[in-house]
Order: C-alpha cells, then structure tokens, then sequence
C-alpha cells in the first residue's frame, strides 16, 4: 500500500464498524423506561399483560399505570369493551378522553396514567387494542 493510499474495508469490516457504532446509543433506546413508583405496568417486554393482572387497593387509592411499551392504554369504560365490568356507582375510567377514539388513543412510551378509585368493588379494565389477546387486569378496591 502507498503512503498515499487509505485502507478500506470489506462488507464484513464495514458492518461491524457500524454496528459496533450504534450500539452504545441504541441501548437506551431499546431498554424499557423505569416505573418505580407505578402500581400496574402496561406490556412489560411487549407483552400482551398488565402486571400484575390483580392489584387490591382501599378506597381512594391513586392507581398508578406504567407504560414501558407503544400501542397500549386502559380502558374501564362499558361503551368501549365487553369485557369491562365496574361496581354500580363507579365512575367509568379511561387513559383517553371522553371524546377520543379507544382504539387510537394510545399512550406514549414512557408515559403514565393515574386513576383515583373512590367506590369499592371489582374493576375490570382492559387495554382496548389487545383485548382479544386477554390484556386485561382487575384491581379489588376494599
């Protein structure tokens, strides 16, 4: 090789140059968002659950939901799924507006949402997306 020359690399040379490169930045990005102070986290790993799926509660209790994962939200609201249930005398609940589409109300990676339980009784809420898939939880507020 002349002094003038510069090296290059082959197709294999190139690919773990940049792969090696974008690894560092791309790790925060895939590693789930921390929720220390949420009660209920919304599609751990991509799944399809709330974890846990049965959380108790005592009445007046602020429920936390974490969301480390895109395409979820929480719905207790009868209009929008079968599968909802609620006590009599309990406000329906929703991680999207009264006037928003369910199913393209997500909430953001990252984000949180909270849900005051003022009545006792058994709550099933779902997410309205993957419903089908059994994303629903229950929360037991005594």
């Amino acid at each position: 090789m002349s002094p003038l020359s510069t090296p290059t690399l082959g197709r294999r040379g190139m690919l773990a140059a940049v792969t090696t490169g974008l690894a560092g930045p791309l790790v925060g990005c895939l590693s789930d968002p921390s929720f220390p102070d949420a009660d209920v986290i919304a599609g751990p790993d991509g799944d399809y659950v709330f974890e846990p799926a049965e959380l108790t509660v005592p009445v007046g209790a602020t429920v936390t939901w974490g969301f480390p994962s895109a395409g979820h939200n929480v719905s207790c609201r009868s209009n929008d799924s079968k599968r909802v249930a609620m006590p009599d005398g309990a406000e329906p609940f929703a991680s999207y507006g009264p006037d928003e589409s369910p199913e393209g109300s997500l909430v953001p990676r990252g984000e949180t949402y909270e849900h005051t339980f003022e009545v006792a009784g058994e709550y099933t809420y779902v997410c309205i997306p993957h419903a089908a898939n059994g994303m629903v939880g229950t929360i037991h507020v005594e």
